[in-house]
């Protein structure tokens, strides 16, 4: 797994909308946007993204995410380069964690603590957005992180293991064994899936249905659906590597019946009529 840092300084472009990112992420939803890359023109599907908040004070890092759209172009952040037909490069990324690095909000991890060991190697300073990690950097990260959040990865109901990426199926020895699923998993594929299909709506994918959370509730409805893995995960006998289009976007009628009785049915006999 690739990890990449994107950069954010308040100084140069301000961040409107971050109370309804911090509300949605609070609520369970999908919490998906485009940031800007800088030179980087390579970042994958499925790269471990963090971000840093630069420029003023609180600095550290804010976010920590995965990749839901790799490196592609756009008119530039800036309105005014933009203007002028200016492009950048972007990513489009959904937040697993998101602090709330407003004055008086949750502390930012400061990077400026680390004097030795591999996270010293980092250019914590650097203007550009989008440099990657090494690996060695990258899973030290990911073990500091996960120390300085364990109040709000409670409250958020985020597996309290450091994210190793998309690999599930991994048993964890606790008070009983149970199968890690990656939450931030099921947030990109349904922000990948609201990008690429009409008006960004979640429509389940079981043949015959199509049901629609937001068509019938509203906002309440709004980025919700079930994620369904359509590989059985307790058949796995080692960690697998999942990937989006081993994801499902359903709604909640639908998974019952795919699993009732323990089964994991095909998506096209589900419905009657619609079975082969």
């Amino acid at each position: 797994m690739t990890t990449y840092l994107l950069t954010w300084n308040p100084d140069s472009w301000i961040w409107s909308d971050l109370p309804a990112f911090l509300l949605s992420l609070r609520q369970g939803r999908v919490t998906e946007r485009r940031w800007s890359c800088g030179n980087t023109k390579s970042v994958p599907l499925g790269a471990r993204i963090f971000l840093l908040r630069q420029g003023v004070e609180p600095k550290g890092i804010i976010a920590s995410g995965w990749v839901t759209r790799a490196t592609h172009e756009g008119p530039h952040w800036d309105a005014a380069r933009a203007a002028s037909g200016d492009v950048a490069n972007f990513v489009h990324l959904a937040f697993e964690i998101l602090l709330d690095s407003r004055q008086g909000g949750d502390p930012p991890l400061d990077v400026r603590r680390f004097s030795s060991g591999p996270l010293a190697d980092v250019n914590w300073s650097t203007p550009a957005s989008g440099i990657r990690l090494s690996e060695a950097a990258a899973a030290e990260l990911e073990h500091v992180w996960d120390e300085h959040l364990p109040a709000l990865r409670a409250e958020l109901g985020v597996a309290e293991e450091p994210p190793t990426g998309a690999l599930e199926g991994v048993l964890s020895a606790r008070l009983v064994k149970h199968r890690s699923r990656e939450r931030a998993l099921r947030a990109a594929k349904l922000a990948d899936f609201a990008l690429k299909s009409t008006n960004g709506r979640l429509r389940c994918e079981v043949p015959g249905c199509g049901f629609d959370f937001e068509e019938r509730y509203g906002e309440l409805g709004r980025g919700f659906a079930h994620v369904h893995h359509l590989r059985r995960l307790s058949e796995a006998t080692e960690p697998v590597q999942t990937r989006l289009e081993d994801l499902a976007v359903i709604c909640a009628n639908c998974h019952a019946m795919v699993h009732a009785g323990g089964e994991t049915r095909p998506l096209d006999s589900v419905i009657r009529g619609q079975q082969r």
